[in-house]
């Protein structure tokens, strides 16, 4: 057997850790335990020094004590917090030889259990966000050694790579150990903030120096002890073409004395074989995208001749362009548009040099076709509004980050592109004012925030800035769609309510027959004893008994009402009494309307006062079924053929639909969700983005202004950017399609 210099993989034996693996495991426990607890103590003593800060810059009473009592806390026991800081991290080490996946400290609370289904918390959604960003950027400044240590944790396990999230050592791990270790201890939210920054700042600083340290002592061990990174280049083309380093992680069977050469293809072609195929296609669309703007450009050439300039001029390198959106950035230069933006690089370079330059061809491109989506996007965007304002500060590091990474034009998932488009949604003009979530603001300027941070706008920072933004996207979802779950479903039962007043109506209607009953009698049976056929109706239906004896109770109350003095049935007045009781009426208010209608009479004389009393509290009661609504059937007035079509088009939706609705002093639609329909009753349900009851509106209001123009189904909830995305393609292609049916 030839001897490639690689340890065999660790297994371990029938699910629990071989004695191998957990000597290893003990090693990197007890490297992180020493090493995080030292810096661990050292956050402690600055995060009461800042809780001491905070409690001397505030004079309200109130505030200063809640520092105070903070600083106190962790004063006294924070070697509880530092304990159980180490506990968590050395539990989530362990499961690696267990056979069970590793997960992060306090998830479990985060996730509710079967039986324990709760509110989602602004204050979780607020700490979840923060401590995902604080871990994304760590996780992107270190993604080389990470991936490392995620080889050789898979081999521990005998089981493929850990990603970064999943490492039980990564910051994803810690960030959770310490907010775990936070919240047995008692702190406050702003407390906790204050102590995971500290974190970040100082203990996540020094972490690429443990990372180091840990992944030396698995190699130690044995752990794949000659994996190597093998960077996988694109040979730049000679219009200065953007070029990218793939860094991959391959076993190295040669031993350290043998390294690898930057020329020489790595043993293991595969991680290089998924970093090359995404490049190849991504040039090979741009360079469609790029043919598509030269077809736009020859067609303007022909409908503006001599604009033109025909000389040659030295073109500026991708670097230099760089260089000068970085110092646009810094300057906090202010341009109107991509023109200026374009006119301002050049006018930079043309003071260095001392003459005129032009752009390579991969920057002009990309410059034009960056300028033709903003141009799309600002039609699609409020003026004025958070989510417009948002897009605005991320024009320029957008800019750079699409001049050196071409994917951005043509990857819809790319973390720049997700960024950007949930942002543009805040500013989207059919967004209503009721649609702006103040939480899921926060959470885009926070994303917004951390790209901004970075001046050279690298593609770490958007992966961090995306990380965070989707997690936080992820968690208001839910919070919304369990709110509009709990709108349809109050919908429903307004219209079961309804539907049962009109059944309890006409029942006494047909046991009438159209004969009138005294005025007080009418008024009782009109206000009480209806409630009492509608509740027996809702909850037992036509065919139950109950119902039945009630509708002979109905009979026997409008006889006894129009023929008084007979005697009323033994324990017939008593079963009524109990009837209203089931409705809400108290034991006076049940016995005395039980009273009259069994017999038929009004009260004496004497108690003539307490029959007033008793007519006022009928009128001023709230119904049963009142916030139902009318039943729209057989009250609208008749439809045109095309506002039949379009109730038949409303009512055989299936499921929720997004529609635009043009709504008095809006000068665009605002996109609502059409969140049920129901064409027996006619009623229908309109909730804004948030999951919360917007406008008032029945089947038959929504058919009309469909056929009135006034109302759009939305085929897709596309947010702006991607739409102006869309829209620019389209008109490319459009342009492309006349220029060879023109030459055709």
């Amino acid at each position: 057997m030839v001897d490639t210099g690689i340890a065999p993989p660790i297994q371990p034996a029938d699910g629990a850790a071989s004695r191998r693996v957990r000597r290893i495991l003990e090693n990197q426990a007890l490297t992180a335990e020493t090493e995080l607890g030292r810096q661990l103590r050292v956050v402690l003593m600055e995060t009461e020094l800042e809780y001491n800060r905070e409690a001397n810059a505030h004079r309200d009473p109130k505030v200063l004590a809640a520092w105070s009592s903070a600083s106190r806390l962790l004063r006294e026991r924070g070697g509880e917090l530092l304990s159980a800081f180490q506990r968590h991290v050395h539990a989530g080490l362990m499961t690696i030889g267990t056979g069970r996946s590793p997960r992060p400290a306090g998830a479990a609370a985060a996730t509710p259990q079967a039986g324990e289904l709760r509110l989602v918390d602004d204050l979780d959604l607020d700490e979840d966000g923060l401590i995902a960003s604080s871990a994304a950027r760590c996780e992107s400044r270190n993604s080389l050694a990470l991936q490392l240590m995620g080889y050789r944790y898979g081999v521990l396990a005998a089981a493929p790579a850990f990603d970064a999230e999943h490492l039980p050592l990564g910051p994803t791990a810690l960030s959770h150990a310490l907010r775990a270790s936070a919240g047995a201890l008692g702190l406050a939210l702003e407390a906790r903030v204050v102590l995971y920054r500290t974190f970040e700042k100082i203990a996540l600083a020094h972490y690429p120096a443990l990372l180091e340290t840990l992944n030396t002592r698995l190699a130690g061990d044995g752990v794949l002890p000659h994996l190597s990174f093998i960077p996988v280049r694109v040979r730049p083309a000679a219009n200065d073409r953007m070029h990218l380093d793939a860094p991959t992680a391959a076993a190295d069977p040669r031993g350290p004395d043998q390294p690898t050469t930057a020329g020489e293809r790595p043993q293991d072609p595969r991680p290089a074989a998924a970093a090359s195929p995404r490049i190849a296609p991504t040039e090979g669309r741009f360079a469609q995208l790029q043919s598509l703007l030269a077809m736009r450009r020859k067609l303007l050439a022909k409908l503006r001749p001599g604009e033109q300039d025909d000389r040659v001029r030295e073109r500026l390198p991708a670097a230099d362009v760089q260089a000068a959106l970085a110092r646009m950035r810094s300057t906090q230069a202010r341009a109107a548009d991509l023109t200026e933006v374009r006119h301002a690089v050049l006018a930079q370079a043309r003071q260095q040099r001392g003459h005129g330059v032009v752009l390579a061809d991969p920057d002009a491109d990309g410059f034009e076709l960056f300028g033709l989506f903003q141009a799309q996007l600002e039609r699609l965007l409020r003026k004025g509004s958070p989510g417009e304002i948002l897009v605005e500060r991320l024009r320029l590091p957008l800019l750079q980050l699409a001049l050196r990474d071409h994917g951005f034009f043509v990857d819809p998932r790319h973390p720049a592109r997700r960024v950007l488009d949930a942002v543009s949604l805040a500013g989207a003009n059919w967004l209503a004012d009721d649609d702006l979530d103040p939480q899921l603001l926060g959470l885009l300027q926070r994303a917004v925030g951390t790209v901004l941070e970075d001046g050279q706008a690298q593609h770490d920072s958007f992966v961090a800035a995306n990380h965070a933004l989707q997690a936080g996207l992820q968690a208001a979802a839910r919070k919304h769609e369990m709110s509009e779950r709990r709108q349809v479903e109050a919908a429903r039962g307004r219209e079961r309510l309804g539907l049962a007043r009109q059944q309890a109506n006409a029942e006494i209607a047909r046991i009438l027959a159209g004969r009138g009953l005294p005025r007080f009698h009418g008024m009782l049976v009109e206000h009480a004893w209806a409630d009492v056929l509608a509740l027996a109706w809702l909850r037992s239906g036509e065919e139950s008994t109950a119902w039945q004896e009630l509708r002979d109770a109905t009979e026997a109350i409008v006889e006894a009402a129009l023929a008084p003095g007979r005697p009323a049935e033994p324990g017939f007045t008593g079963r009524l009494e109990s009837a209203l009781s089931l409705v809400g009426y108290h034991a006076e208010e049940a016995g005395m309307i039980a009273r009259a209608l069994a017999s038929g009479r009004a009260e004496e004389e004497d108690e003539l006062a307490s029959r007033t009393e008793l007519v006022v509290q009928l009128r001023a009661r709230t119904r049963l079924g009142d916030e139902g609504g009318a039943i729209a059937a057989g009250e609208d007035s008749p439809r045109t053929a095309s506002q039949q079509a379009a109730w038949d088009r409303l009512a055989g939706l299936a499921e929720a639909q997004w529609v635009d609705l043009r709504l008095a002093g809006r000068d665009a639609p605002v996109r609502r969700r059409l969140a049920w329909v129901s064409p027996r009753s006619g009623q229908a349900l309109l909730l804004n983005r948030r999951g919360m009851r917007a406008e008032d509106a029945t089947l038959d209001d929504l058919c009309r202004r469909l056929a009135a123009g006034d109302l759009a189904l939305v085929e897709a909830d596309t947010h702006p950017a991607e739409l102006a995305w869309q829209s620019t393609y389209a008109t490319l292609e459009h342009i492309a399609g006349g220029q060879e049916a023109s030459h055709g």
